[in-house]
Parts: C-alpha cells; structure tokens; sequence
C-alpha cells in the first residue's frame, strides 16, 4: 500500500509541476506561484543565502522542506522530485547491468555527491553560487524551457499548420487550435540559444542508468546528499523481522542502494522512504512504521575527502575569479529591467530559466548567455535584442524570479529602468550611408517621448541629386535600451543600431532581505 501512494505522490508531484511550468506564460496569473517547486529546494535556500550574505524570506519553503527531512528522512527525494521520477521513467526503459541483477551493487561512486555538497557550499562562502547547475528543480526548469517545450511547440504547429492546410473540418482544427493555444501553447514559436548544450547534459544524466537506477541521485545529486545529512533522526523507520531469509531481492530492487550487506541494516543517508524492499519482500520480512530499527547512518565521505573537495572548490574559484573578463564582451551584456547589481545578481540567479521561458511569450529578448560576463555568469539570462526586445508593457520577468535576482517592479517603475542605451552604426544605417530616409528604428520606439530623433537636411546624393533626409539619433538620456530598435532594424545581418550596458540602472536588494 505504500509503495503505491509513493507512486501516485511522483505522478501528482510531476503533474503538478508541470501545470505550474505551463502557467508561467503571457497572460501570467500569479495566483499559484509558478515558482513554488523553485523556492522548495533547500540547496537553493542554503547557497544563495550564504553567497549573498543575506536572508531571502521568499525562500522559507526549502528551509521547510529541509526541518521536515529531519523526523521525515529523504521523503523529497522518493515522494516529491520531479527528476527523480524523470529518472525513474528513464530508468524503466534501459536493460539493466549484470551487476545490479546480483551481488554487491557498486557504491565505489556514492561520495562523489558529498564532495559537490562540499565544494557548492564552499564556493557559496567565498560568493560564488554554483548550484544552478546541480539543483535537479533548477535543472528540470532549464531543460524544459530551452529544450522540451520549444520542441512540443515545435511539434504542434507543424501539425496544425498541415491541417490547415488540408482545409477539411477547418472550423474544428481551429476550435482546438485557441484551445491549446490559450492553455498549452506559446504566442509564438520559442528558439533559445545553448539548447543543444542543455539537452547533451539532460540526456548524460537520463543515459546514466545503463550504469545503475537513479546513478544520479544516488552518485551526483548535492540536494540528495544534504537531505541525507538530515535524514539520521527520522521517525519513520524500515524494519527487518527474523522472517528474513537473505535472499538479498531487496536490495538489488533498492532504487538507492540503502540496504546493507546483512539486509536488516538501512542507510538512512540514501533510503528515501519508496518501501520498494517491503513490496519485493516474499517472506513479508521488511515493514515501515515508527519504533525501533537497525539503521545506520553512514556517510561515505571521509575528512580527507572533505578537505580535498574544500581544496578542489577553492581552486576552482580563484581560477574563475582572477580570470580576465573580454570588456567588448562584458558591455554587451544588457541584463534584464529590475535586476541587482550584478555581484548579487550572480549570487541569487540559479539560471532556471524562468525569466527566459516566460519573456518569449512577450518581446522574447531574453537568453541564457555563455561567458560574455565571465564564467561565473555561464546561463545567466541577458538581453539578445537582435532576436527580441524588452516589451515596454511587460513585467513577468521578475514575477517569476525565485530568488530575487530580479525585483518585481510596478509597471510604471519598470517602464522607467534604463537597461542600457541604443547607439548607431553610421557606417551602416541606411540614412547615414545610403541618404535615403528608414523611419523604422523611431515607429517602433515605444516611449511617449520618442528616444530616436530626426535631423532633417538637405543632402547631395552620389547621383548628384539634392534630397532631404532624416537622419536618427539617440537621446541618451531618456533611452531604456529596450531593443526594439535593435530587433526591427532592416539592415540584413548585423543591425545599424545596437545596445550596449551604457548607463544602465541596477537594483539594490530590498527591505525583507536582510543581510547576516
């Protein structure tokens, strides 16, 4: 009977965070927080304080999830992750190795998740946040943002599109067409920079149990390993009676490797609580319930290794942190409107995606960038405006931050944000070099008062003929470098008008986030 609420919780879990990654989309309801699974991991509540020196209130449910794990165990990782039951389909599918059919199952590779617990939370105390990339919550978002969904989307209006095409029962491929549209699909078709590099690491993880089930959080995964520091007190105990016979079925059906070379033991550092042992168990030996039990708490991460992480992570970090950045590189980084300054901004962002997933719904500006601010700012959010622009009326972007890395702003407040500013390329704006009038840049700026002018002259052509002309330019002082220019200029290839971080505005964070 518990195994199977177990598997409906995975089911209900899952289901629910996917409804919650589709409501993140233009028109956005923020009545249920699309960001709930976000905020609930307590390795994003714990690194993201300690990088940036501060308490995030908005953080409390990780810090919950984690007090729970301590009379619970690791029910997160057996009842409620959303990769873990990813992983749990994959694994499903995969012929398993000779060695989990019998004896001994390798934990050869079971520290190797206490030393990224380790090296995480060291780079956080020196300020540098890396658990975007090993928090499987953020993980799943990213993939399902940048890969999944653009390629579902994909799918589906290639369909639709065929069948409009077919013209037969027209009227109802349009019916399910505004169906789908107004709940599943996006305004348009989503295409983000670095998917290919985010489906190569999605599929490493799932390719991982051609190795053993679940390699990833029994090996890799750090929120995995922090539970399992947590887990020693828990009420909720596996039981062995003398009934046992050592046929050792429960431990090679063990999705953890939990179970001990004797049967009666359970590591309560890797069990998370499935009671898979209790259903494979023909002698009915193997229960759960609250009392006394053989557990053991053992972590197979010794001081040395903990040294050695703590070494390896501040290596790492001076390496990262002396590094030269490209200052042609650094100028074209445009972060998005609200955000903190950007020592903060890399503290709190766990590059999830969020902001990106739901910017494509509206001027579709945003996308995760490579080391254009350093290899500390790898997949953090930035403006592209050449393939999109900041919509002057939106502000979802920081509805949907977890973490605070970019403040929710009130409309008006947001519309006011200097990102950066525009500045034009002469040499190819086709005004400048060709003399001949282009009002595109100025139709579409979307301030009141316009932040392209004209300077109108009279000009001698190359074929000799005296024209008057309309030459842009930018009033700075009143640019928000929003983009749209950038995005709708004519110029074939690189635009006549760019935007740079000149004069940008960045944020402090707010009352409610105290510093330590």
């Amino acid at each position: 009977m518990l195994n199977r609420l177990v598997h409906l919780s995975q089911l209900f879990f899952l289901a629910f965070f996917l409804l919650l990654f589709l409501q993140a989309r233009y028109p956005y309801d923020s009545g249920l927080r699309s960001d709930l699974f976000l905020i609930s991991s307590p390795l994003t509540a714990i690194t993201i304080m300690l990088a940036s020196r501060s308490f995030i209130h908005e953080l409390w449910p990780g810090l919950l999830i984690l007090a729970l794990t301590v009379p619970l165990g690791r029910f997160f990782c057996g009842w409620v992750c959303p990769l873990g039951t990813v992983i749990d389909a994959g694994d499903r599918l995969v012929r398993r190795r000779r060695s989990e059919k019998g004896g001994s199952v390798d934990t050869r590779f079971r520290s190797w998740k206490f030393f990224i617990l380790t090296a995480v939370l060291v780079a956080a105390l020196f300020s540098l946040q890396w658990t975007w990339l090993f928090d499987p919550i953020a993980l799943l978002t990213r993939v399902l943002t940048i890969v999944l969904y653009p390629a579902l989307a994909f799918v589906v209006f290639a369909v639709f599109n065929a069948g409009f095409r077919l013209q037969v029962a027209e009227d109802s491929w349009y019916a399910l067409y505004d169906s789908l549209q107004k709940h599943l699909l996006p305004v348009s078709q989503p295409r983000f920079l670095q998917s290919i590099l985010i489906l190569i690491l999605f599929l490493a993880i799932l390719l991982l149990a051609f190795k053993s089930r679940r390699f990833w959080c029994r090996n890799l995964c750090p929120l995995g390993a922090l539970l399992g520091l947590f887990s020693r007190f828990r009420l909720v105990k596996r039981n062995v009676s003398a009934a046992c016979n050592q046929c050792a079925v429960c431990r090679r059906t063990c999705r953890m490797n939990a179970i001990e070379d004797d049967y009666s033991q359970t590591n309560t550092a890797e069990c998370i609580e499935c009671s898979e042992c209790a259903v494979v168990c023909k002698p009915a030996a193997v229960s759960y319930g609250v009392g006394q039990s053989r557990q053991e708490h053992y972590i197979d991460f010794s001081r040395r290794r903990f040294v050695q992480a703590s070494v390896s992570s501040v290596a790492v970090l001076a390496v990262v942190q002396s590094a030269a950045k490209n200052r042609n590189q650094t100028g074209q980084v445009i972060r998005p409107p609200g955000s903190l300054t950007d020592e903060d901004f890399l503290d709190r962002c766990i590059r999830c995606q969020a902001c990106v997933r739901i910017c494509a719904s509206t001027g579709a500006c945003l996308q995760p960038s490579l080391t254009e601010s350093g290899w500390e700012g790898f997949w953090s959010p930035r403006l592209e405006p050449r393939l999109g622009y900041c919509e002057y009326n939106c502000d979802l972007c920081g509805q949907v931050c977890p973490t605070g890395a970019i403040q929710k702003l009130p409309l008006p407040e947001k519309q006011k944000i200097k990102m950066g500013t525009a500045f034009f390329d002469k040499s190819r704006c086709i005004p400048w070099y060709r003399q001949e009038d282009c009002l595109v840049c100025e139709e579409h700026c979307p301030l009141p008062d316009k932040a392209i002018k004209f300077d109108i002259r009279e000009v001698r052509a190359a074929d000799g003929q005296v024209r008057t002309v309309k030459f842009p330019n930018v009033r700075e002082e009143i640019c928000t470098g929003c983009g749209i220019c950038e995005t709708k200029c004519p110029v074939i290839g690189k635009s006549a008008i760019f935007v740079t971080a000149a004069g940008e505005q960045r944020l402090q964070a707010r009352a409610g986030q105290e510093g330590m």
